[in-house]
């Protein structure tokens, strides 16, 4: 059973351009993404039951993605502007059985929560996610034959913004993970310059251990140097862009 691991990005966003290339020590700043979960998949990607993937949109600047295609990362190009349907073409080019579904804007998403993700699929789940971690920490995950059902008469549809919306919840398994107390200050996912900043900041101070830090270390680690002022103010910018995203798509396809 192979399993992709696609970390959805692209470089055309309108609120930070190139926002997955802003550098941090030197070098891209979703090479850390890569890099922690590379780490961790180490073994079976050597094996070739995971492949990491940067799955993006077939636009030219995505091309520069390819600079990063180093450690067994490799760069699929899909669907412009269907994220779902982008998966299932990848799936299909490169023979997924199932998929762990992982936010390029995630930088330190919990390589825990891909891990529990991986194995609900290898036992069969159709439908996964992980909850209870901070905003930008959680992941998910399907099996091609669910996200395949899923877009049945939706290949035509825009699905960029919370797309997991055209999957059935009643399916969902969700994997609990209470590794630290809930806090809405926490903001883990890069939307605006302020978040840049706030993952420089969180990087620069976890230094030789940004690849294998626990979801606890790296809290901690956020709480010890208060960084969360750095970007707390985008917060409710971020889910008013989202809700009035989600509404656009919506209508456009008439729901």
């Amino acid at each position: 059973m192979k399993t992709g691991i696609l970390i959805t990005a692209r470089l055309g966003s309108t609120r930070l351009g190139r926002k997955h290339l802003l550098p941090v020590n030197g070098v891209p700043v979703i090479t850390y993404l890569a890099g922690r979960l590379i780490r961790e998949f180490e073994v079976e990607i050597r094996s070739g039951l995971v492949v990491p993937v940067i799955a993006t949109s077939d636009e030219p600047e995505n091309r520069a993605f390819e600079t990063l295609a180093t450690g067994g990362l490799s760069v699929f190009y899909g669907s412009l502007n269907n994220i779902p349907l982008r998966h299932l073409q990848a799936a299909k080019a490169l023979s997924f059985d199932n998929i762990v579904a992982v936010d390029g804007d995630d930088i330190l998403c919990s390589v825990e929560g891909m891990r529990a993700v991986y194995e609900a699929l290898k036992n069969k789940a159709q439908y996964v996610s992980t909850i209870g971690l901070p905003f930008g920490m959680n992941s998910f995950g399907y099996a091609r034959r669910f996200l395949e059902a899923s877009l049945d008469g939706r290949g035509g549809d825009i699905l960029e913004t919370g797309w997991g919306r055209i999957f059935d919840a009643a399916v969902l398994k969700t994997i609990a993970m209470p590794l630290v107390a809930d806090d809405p200050a926490l903001r883990f996912t890069l939307d605006y310059d302020d978040d840049y900043m706030f993952f420089k900041a969180v990087i620069e101070a976890l230094a030789e251990r940004v690849y294998e830090a626990t979801v606890v270390e790296i809290v901690e680690c956020v709480r010890r140097g208060g960084l969360t002022r750095l970007n707390a103010r985008v917060s409710e910018e971020y889910w008013a862009n989202f809700r009035k995203n989600v509404d656009k798509e919506d209508k456009a396809h008439g729901a």
